[in-house]
């Protein structure tokens, strides 16, 4: 079987086995040859040079600490909506489309653009809606929206692989999993 070293992700974990990110096996190859990780997990591939067959690993962890800063709040952006709504519209609760976000109260009408006015919707929703409020179209919120005061994890789970998300889920938060996060 042939494997793309470069799309298949894998797990990195810090030293104190806190999630960190994924990377692409390369790079977890690399880091667990030069002594900066050490596999925990591994799967059944195997990387063959002309010498030596290493194993695939699923997650590394580190050798030493990464210090991460730690912000006081969560910076607001496009991402942090979609992952805060669950990557769902807030108007007809579809999940299933692309999609996009809207001011519930129109910036042409004075809205902000900040976390209580800015919510994830599908494109034919965000379309009828238009340059309107919500009660002159009469259309509800599922959930009224709200800044965050978790931290919102910096990945979405991958699923092409599910060997790797059993692996993954002894290490990562289960409301990780709970939440939608799977890709």
């Amino acid at each position: 079987m042939t494997v793309n070293l470069d799309s298949l992700k894998i797990l990195v974990l810090n030293y104190s086995y806190e999630p960190l990110q994924f990377c692409n096996a390369k790079r977890a190859i690399v880091m667990v040859l030069t002594g900066r990780a050490e596999s925990l997990e591994l799967d059944g591939c195997f990387v063959r040079t002309p010498n030596t067959a290493y194993r695939l690993p699923i997650v590394i962890r580190t050798l030493k600490m990464v210090r991460r800063k730690r912000r006081k709040g969560i910076s607001f952006s496009k991402k942090n909506i979609l992952r805060r709504d669950n990557y769902t519209c807030q108007y007809c609760g579809d999940n299933s489309r692309l999609m996009t976000v809207d001011h519930i109260l129109p910036k042409s009408r004075g809205g902000k653009t900040n976390w209580v006015n800015v919510v994830v919707a599908c494109k034919p929703c965000n379309l009828r809606k238009g340059d309107r409020s919500l009660q002159e179209i009469d259309m509800n919120l599922v959930r009224k929206p709200f800044k965050p005061d978790y931290q919102l994890y910096p990945f979405q789970i991958s699923s092409d692989s599910p060997s790797h998300v059993e692996a993954w889920k002894k290490y990562l938060p289960k409301k990780l999993f709970l939440a939608g996060a799977l890709n």
